[in-house]
């Protein structure tokens, strides 16, 4: 396949918010579009594509990326902290690091200093959110699709959505799929037809199972708090490259359930200590105000604006060489939205919500970018840490 430049010029330039908000909607054009990025100072949009098809989606990009420019036209981040390191970046690391392994797109095997890290980042990730005495869950991998509706995904996010099937109990079909796979090495044009339609999928968010867990509850006053860990499964297209966008990942996160001022002061608590872990691990970070990547739809605009100019999802957005930003974690106030969801109050209100969450495969591809591959150039904080001294 021959791919082709492809530059669509922008009205105006794009601001910084809207040239991280757009490549979101464009790589989901098509999944053989490449390298989305601006230049001439964001006035120019260019991403790499199929000659065949460089016109139409010269033009799907064109309407996107004005979509965006007017939602978001007025709108202007708030920057909740920057680090002391962000104020002079370095970057010692280099190219792929070795113990990180590519097993197929977006997905990927740790070993050796890459994995030591991943542990070290899940263990002190899990002790940041030990003042808030969270009980422990253990959840499954696999979420059933009537639970990712109550959540919206199906409609706010079902480009990222892995389902799960299996072929259904009769002994024709599952006999005719056999013989047609005795010989192959792949799965045949055939495959979807014989699958039954998903009861689950592949969970993309470990917090969902903790909200679905206190369906139809009244919780006390003093609400739940839970430390969760999960595989997550979210696929992104084109963007899959390396750790910084994967297919299954590792998600460790906070979550805190209970009355309105409650969980907003949990997460301002939350959000001191996050930033006092980027001080001790000497990372140039920033913690700011974000918004999900939303399918293209006619609402996406509008959902993006709603939670940046309301605040509910605040960004830890760690810097990448190039002038690059990579969003790490996240700290997100849900309102009562998982309340009313689930049918579950707290002082016979819907419940509201917090969720602190870290994606750890991207914490060891940030902290590797910055700090390098040499244990030597690390804060003492990391370099004294059981899982690199072992």
């Amino acid at each position: 396949m021959t791919k082709t430049t492809v530059v669509v010029k922008l009205a105006s330039p794009a601001t910084e918010m809207a040239r991280e908000e757009i490549p979101k909607q464009i790589a989901f054009l098509s999944k053989d579009i490449e390298s989305i990025r601006f230049e001439g100072e964001g006035a120019q949009l260019v991403f790499e594509a199929p000659e065949g098809a460089a016109e139409s989606l010269r033009e799907e990009a064109a309407k996107v990326a004005a979509k965006m420019q007017r939602s978001l036209r007025s709108l202007q981040r708030k920057l909740v902290y920057r680090s002391p390191a962000a104020e002079s970046p370095r970057f010692l690391g280099g190219a792929l690091s070795e113990g990180i392994h590519q097993m197929a797109r977006g997905q990927v095997a740790l070993e050796g200093l890459p994995l030591r890290l991943y542990r070290y980042f899940d263990r002190t990730l899990e002790e940041l959110g030990a003042p808030f005495s969270p009980s422990p869950l253990l959840v499954p991998t696999l979420i059933p699709s009537t639970t990712l509706s109550r959540c919206d995904y199906f409609r706010s996010f079902p480009h990222v959505v892995t389902f799960a099937s299996h072929l259904p109990e009769d002994v024709t079909t599952v006999e005719g799929f056999r013989k047609r796979h005795e010989a192959r090495d792949s799965l045949d044009d055939d495959t979807l037809k014989d699958l039954v339609t998903p009861e689950v999928c592949l969970s993309p968010a470990v917090c969902y199972h903790a909200y679905a867990m206190n369906r139809d509850r009244a919780l006390g006053a003093a609400g739940a708090r839970y430390s969760v860990v999960g595989r997550c499964f979210r696929y992104e297209s084109s963007k899959m490259t390396d750790l910084r966008r994967l297919w299954e990942f590792t998600m460790r996160e906070l979550v805190l359930l209970g009355r309105r001022e409650d969980v907003l002061k949990l997460r301002e608590e939350a959000s001191g200590l996050v930033q006092q872990y980027l001080r001790n691990h000497d990372l140039a970070a920033e913690i700011r105000t974000a918004s999900d990547p939303f399918f293209i739809s006619p609402d996406a605009g509008a959902k993006s604006y709603f939670q940046i100019s309301s605040e509910t999802k605040y960004e830890i957005s760690l810097f990448l060489p190039g002038d690059e930003r990579l969003a790490a974690g996240s700290l997100n106030y849900h309102t009562d939205f998982f309340g009313k969801a689930f049918s579950c109050t707290v002082d016979g209100l819907p419940m509201e919500s917090v969720c602190v969450a870290y994606g750890l495969e991207r914490w060891v591809y940030a902290f590797m970018a910055q700090h390098g591959d040499d244990p030597r150039n690390y804060p003492a904080i990391v370099r004294g840490a059981p899982e690199l001294t072992r």
